[in-house]
């Protein structure tokens, strides 16, 4: 069995002010809102929620908000730590442990790619440093390495509160090496995957359209948890066609959390789809075309 349960994994967002100042009554109705729909495992500062680019005073800030809402029975609340060097980790994960958070999403650092051995080094050090947390590894290409099955399974042969890992991939066959050759770790896949895994094994969601369809993400879920094909693929394949549809406007390529805020912002106009600078989201004129597509075609689904 997988050392962690398998489970639908949900982001939250960050909502920036004009003037670039966390909305802090926003942000707790959003956080109250993913708790609403039933999510009991969910997350803050991966991509999507802007990890990469908090100073330490907002760093802070959305940590103890987040953990006062969060760490109690039931809940399982992620904090997701992004570093360009090990200290500057340790030292946020020391931050967000003090909040009474357990379960950490971590990243290699990205300045220079680590090899096997300081990739062993890493996660020996970092969660060895908090032998009762648990931790989720981001397997993300912007590391400059991608980890296979067999050196996962080293890796928590000699780590063992490593217990799952989050993997944007829709490639098939990277899928199921990891199934095959780290099965002792949860893996999370995206929609695009999710059926894919499933048919392999158990592996679990790590959801991106839940903030605009919380009802059918869980019934994609529940697909998942008992093999209903037929259902899963539906689900897929609608999920790809709004993805498809909703920006096919948008000419350019966008950092994860542009799209992640866009779902959120058609499901609620008050939470803001701007980002941090220097990165740029959806202008007023795409977002208003991401919207008329929303409440022509899928504006009816839960």
């Amino acid at each position: 069995m997988p050392r962690y349960p398998q489970n639908n994994l949900a982001a939250c967002m960050l909502p920036w002010t004009e003037d670039f100042r966390l909305d802090v009554d926003v942000f707790e109705r959003h956080i109250q809102a993913t708790l609403d729909d039933g999510f009991t495992c969910l997350y803050l500062m991966g991509t999507a929620g802007e990890g990469y680019a908090l100073d330490t005073a907002r760093f802070e800030q959305v940590v103890e908000i987040f953990a006062g809402l969060t760490v109690r029975d039931g809940i399982d609340p992620q904090i997701g730590v992004i570093g360009t060097s090990m200290e500057q980790s340790l030292g946020r994960l020391q931050t967000a442990y003090d909040h009474g958070i357990r379960m950490f999403q971590i990243s290699l650092p990205s300045w220079g790619t680590l090899d096997e051995s300081e990739t062993m080094l890493f996660f020996q050090t970092v969660c060895g440093r908090f032998p009762d947390c648990r931790f989720l590894h981001y397997n993300l290409p912007r590391a400059g390495r991608i980890i296979q099955g067999r050196e996962y399974h080293r890796i928590g042969e000699a780590v063992p509160n490593l217990v799952a890992t989050k993997n944007s991939s829709t490639d098939y066959a990277r899928t199921a090496d990891l199934l095959t050759h780290s099965p002792e770790l949860q893996h999370f896949l995206l929609e695009g995957n999710f059926a894919m895994g499933c048919t392999l094994g158990e592996c679990s969601l790590l959801c991106s359209f839940d903030a605009l369809f919380p009802k059918t993400t869980w019934q994609f879920f529940e697909a998942g948890k008992t093999r209903n094909l037929e259902e899963l693929f539906r689900i897929t394949r609608l999920f790809r066609d709004v993805g498809e549809l909703l920006f096919a406007g948008c000419q350019r390529e966008m950092i994860d959390g542009s799209y992640d805020k866009t779902f959120l912002w058609l499901r609620d106009p008050s939470f803001p789809n701007r980002l941090l600078p220097p990165y740029l989201g959806f202008s007023e004129e795409e977002s208003r075309a991401c919207r008329a597509v929303y409440d022509e075609h899928f504006a009816d689904i839960p």
